[in-house]
């Protein structure tokens, strides 16, 4: 099985682009997460999807916003994260919230998303290969 990080972008705008996928393909959708991390001394939040394999070619794709969004707190709405919730709740699913490192720590962006699969895998949110 090919498991890949599919970077939507990190403007705003992508994480409508993430919902569409998500609403388009509600069957597939397997895990919704959220990975909070501090860069550059703002708190952010990368909002992704683990799909199912497909049934060809045994590809699992995991589509990501990139520290595209201000971590959500109690104090103060963040309507991309709201929206991303509702979506949840309209799926029955839990949104699964990770703190991670920040992209910036890792000299190219590839290794980064081999960090994250690694600790999708250990939390068992990944199947192993």
């Amino acid at each position: 099985m090919t498991q890949r990080f599919i970077k939507l972008g990190e403007g705003y705008g992508d994480v409508y682009e993430l919902f569409t996928l998500i609403e388009s393909m509600p069957n597939r959708v397997e895990h919704l997460l959220a990975f909070h991390t501090k860069k550059n001394d703002q708190e952010v939040t990368s909002l992704a999807v683990i799909f199912k394999p497909t049934t060809q070619g045994n590809f699992q794709p995991i589509y990501i916003c990139l520290e595209g969004i201000p971590k959500p707190n109690d104090q103060k709405s963040n309507v991309r994260y709201d929206q991303f919730s509702k979506l949840s709740e309209q799926l029955g699913l839990t949104i699964i919230d990770l703190d991670v490192p920040p992209s910036s720590t890792y000299h190219e962006e590839e290794l980064y998303y081999q960090q994250l699969t690694s600790i999708l895998r250990l939390n068992h949110l990944l199947p192993p290969l």
